[in-house]
């Protein structure tokens, strides 16, 4: 998929954050000036264009727009935090402290933003196979800022690296990490929503392999994490014996000890 840079309506330079996003994510930057998006797309033969802000990237694709925003784990940690409501995929990790998480599945950056709240002395490293997606999420959890200093300090400790997790795994030593977590995209998705749906477009939608399982098997030191739909058979299929769930919860979280 080809992705060009270019700025927000009639601002014709590129300013120096804006530089470096687009050459950190090896994009072509083009001048805006009066164009609209799908006259740029047309001139560039471009399929999406990211549209840099002052308060973080805009993804354009097709007739959809998308942005960085951590509400989904603003809402979960929330409910931790104020209600002491058991956040499942915590449990299923029990993070301690410094513990490094590898997250093979960023996505959104939600799982990986609740996994930074519980290891402030640890370390959260995200993968992300889409270019545009480790872009917007990558530089939003950078420029986005909250009330809630919690939810900064959470945000800005995510090294986000744009990778496929199956040969980044094959590449890591033995035993290097403590956790690794995977999120694979539900075939038979929970959500509708316009960010999914985009997402869904531009995500790598291949189900996790048996190999890459017995490559984080031999890459984590306690555990490896897998989130599922329950009655997808994922969990029978790749190895996982322990299920942590709840009965009105479609949503499961299958885990192999170490």
């Amino acid at each position: 998929m080809k992705i060009i840079v270019t700025t927000s309506y009639r601002k014709q330079g590129m300013s120096a954050p804006a530089r470096e996003f687009a050459e950190d994510g090896g994009f072509v930057f083009v001048n805006r000036a009066d164009q609209s998006l799908e006259s740029l797309k047309e001139e560039y033969k471009a399929e999406a264009v990211l549209v840099w802000h002052q308060q973080g990237p805009i993804l354009h694709l097709g007739n959809a727009k998308w942005f960085f925003h951590p509400g989904a784990a603003y809402n979960r940690l929330t409910s931790f935090r104020k209600m002491g409501q058991v956040d499942l995929m915590a449990k299923a990790c029990a993070f301690q402290a410094e513990d490094i998480f590898l997250d093979c599945t960023l996505g959104l950056g939600a799982d990986a933003i609740v996994a930074s709240y519980f290891l402030p002395g640890g370390k959260i490293w995200g993968l992300e196979t889409s270019p545009a997606v480790a872009q917007v999420v990558k530089w939003g959890m950078k420029m986005y800022t909250s009330r809630q200093t919690w939810l900064n300090d959470a945000m800005r400790r995510i090294t986000v690296l744009k990778s496929n997790h199956r040969d980044y795994l094959r590449n890591m030593p033995d035993a290097s990490v403590d956790i690794i977590y995977f999120d694979p995209m539900f075939r038979k998705p929970l959500l509708d929503s316009q960010n999914m749906l985009l997402l869904r477009s531009v995500a790598d939608t291949e189900p996790v392999s048996i190999e890459t399982v017995t490559e984080a098997i031999r890459v984590a030191r306690k555990k490896v994490v897998l989130k599922e739909r329950n009655d997808s058979g994922e969990f029978d299929r790749l190895g996982f014996t322990h299920i942590q769930g709840s009965k009105n919860n479609p949503i499961a979280y299958g885990v192999i000890v170490l």
